[in-house]
């Protein structure tokens, strides 16, 4: 009976301890599947994702830039095969996650965008992401890259009337094939190489800030012809003494040459009058532009400024550019690209066309309106201001024998480092073109920002001419 009687005992304590196994079974497993599922330290889902065969991305012309590999092991390795286009690419990283086309792209190129067949799930087989085919041009990323090549800034090449980016360049950056082995070195290096200035930087426009200023003038009737006693004369703002982006001696200018060499006093005259309110037009036409990004927005927020804007704004620091106003590259190239495209600046677009494993090559049709920023007339007058600017003015590096070319070229000032810009345009004909914008960090030679814009609008048309309006061929991915 004892023996028994334990036995049974035995016998409840096993049960018992069966249901409890059972009980977390279940819940673990039906209840909590999917977070545990999606907890960072899951041994599972880290392996998962490292089979994942992720697409590969291709240029304009079918020119591959990464593409993953098999190794020894079960996961696969992503290679990026082109210096130049680093700093557009990003990273797609197991340890660190992903950023620049290959997190704008994550879901695509990692297959998550779509259902696995049955036959994948039956057979266990690897999770395959679609190849993707960008509108960056090789020829011109490379073009950008060597002319920027040792300098802090950022180059960013868009067509017109498409949008297409041709090229987006963020210098210093880093090398994503070794990223994790020198992470912790780049999150530390002065350079900053991890914030991608093309996309994200917001820096002081300075001078810039004319070309939009000029769009509200002429807009409200202000005539170029107009003449400035000492327009080449320096304005003192607070700490700073502005001057014209080139050094000139004092003398009177007419507003149509204040604005080729970029010489702040005339502008300062305008605002100090009865009507300044076209300040504060440019100001909220620049702020319209500021929603069509191409990355997602960081998390953290960290690199989205390059410094806090000064505090109890002016009008005078605001006609100057050096209020609280920032912009980035890709606005200032979206206001030339509506200066050619007779006052509509169009959206930009970095994708071409997707293939999903098993199908063909499917072209992406962008549906995004363009965006009206100016009149038709306002638009052709401010090209004829910057063709000045280009054959008289400070922007007079950029210039490229036999190319219809204009553009302008400002300095900025940012705390006590200053900055160069350069923005302009060269066309194909019609309404068709290429525009870029150029921001040099710690410098202020509009000269040298002109002439690498230079450079780079002359390889952007060349390239243009060359596809002649030709529809982009898909690459040869052997599937």
């Amino acid at each position: 009976m004892g023996l028994n009687r334990e036995l049974r005992r035995l016998l409840a304590g096993m049960l018992a301890a069966f249901l409890i196994v059972a009980l977390a079974a279940a819940y673990w497993g039906v209840i909590e599947r999917d977070r545990l599922l999606a907890r960072e330290d899951n041994p599972r889902l880290l392996e998962a994702r490292g089979a994942i065969v992720r697409g590969s991305i291709y240029d304009r012309h079918g020119e591959p830039l990464a593409v993953s590999e098999p190794t020894e092991t079960r996961f696969n390795a992503r290679h990026y095969l082109h210096e130049e286009a680093y700093s557009a690419i990003g990273y797609a990283s197991l340890r660190y996650g992903t950023a620049g086309v290959e997190a704008l792209f994550d879901e695509t190129l990692n297959g998550d965008d779509r259902e696995r067949t049955f036959a994948e799930l039956l057979l266990g087989s690897p999770q395959v992401g679609s190849d993707l085919q960008i509108t960056l041009d090789m020829e011109v990323q490379r073009t950008a890259a060597n002319a920027l090549q040792g300098l802090h800034g950022a180059i960013i090449v868009l067509s017109v009337p498409d949008g297409q980016v041709l090229a987006l360049l963020s210098l210093p950056t880093y090398d994503p094939n070794t990223l994790d082995d020198d992470w912790e070195r780049l999150l530390t290096d002065e350079g900053n190489p991890f914030f991608n200035r093309a996309l994200q930087g917001l820096y002081q426009p300075g001078s810039a800030l004319q070309t939009p200023l000029m769009i509200k003038l002429l807009l409200n009737g202000q005539a170029v012809d107009q003449e400035f006693d000492a327009a080449t004369a320096p304005v003192a703002l607070h700490d700073l003494t502005l001057g014209c982006s080139v050094r000139l001696p004092v003398q009177a200018l007419t507003l149509r040459d204040a604005y080729a060499f970029g010489c702040p006093a005339p502008f300062a005259q305008l605002a100090e009058g009865d009507s300044p309110g076209f300040v504060n037009e440019a100001i909220d036409m620049m702020r319209t532009l500021e929603d069509y990004s191409l990355e997602p927005s960081t998390a953290d927020g960290d690199g989205l400024d390059v410094l806090p804007p000064p505090a109890n704004d002016t009008v005078l620091d605001n006609v100057l550019g050096q209020g609280q106003l920032t912009v980035n590259p890709l606005s200032m190239a979206l206001l030339t690209a509506a200066i050619v495209n007779d006052g509509n600046a169009p959206q930009p677009q970095i994708l071409l066309a997707t293939h999903a494993p098993d199908a063909t090559w499917a072209r992406y049709v962008p549906n995004a309106p363009s965006i009206p920023l100016m009149t038709q007339t306002n638009a052709r007058r401010l090209q004829d201001l910057m063709r000045n600017a280009i054959a008289n003015g400070a922007a007079l590096n950029a210039g490229r024998p036999s190319i219809d070319m204009g553009g302008h070229a400002a300095v900025a000032y940012a705390g006590d480092d200053a900055l160069a810009w350069f923005v302009g345009f060269s066309t194909l004909g019609g309404r068709r073109g290429v525009v870029t914008a150029v921001v040099i960090e710690q410098s202020a030679d509009a000269s040298l920002a002109a002439d690498i814009g230079g450079t780079t609008l002359l390889a952007a048309q060349s390239a243009l001419g060359a596809e002649n309006g030709a529809l982009t061929p898909f690459p040869q991915t052997g599937s």
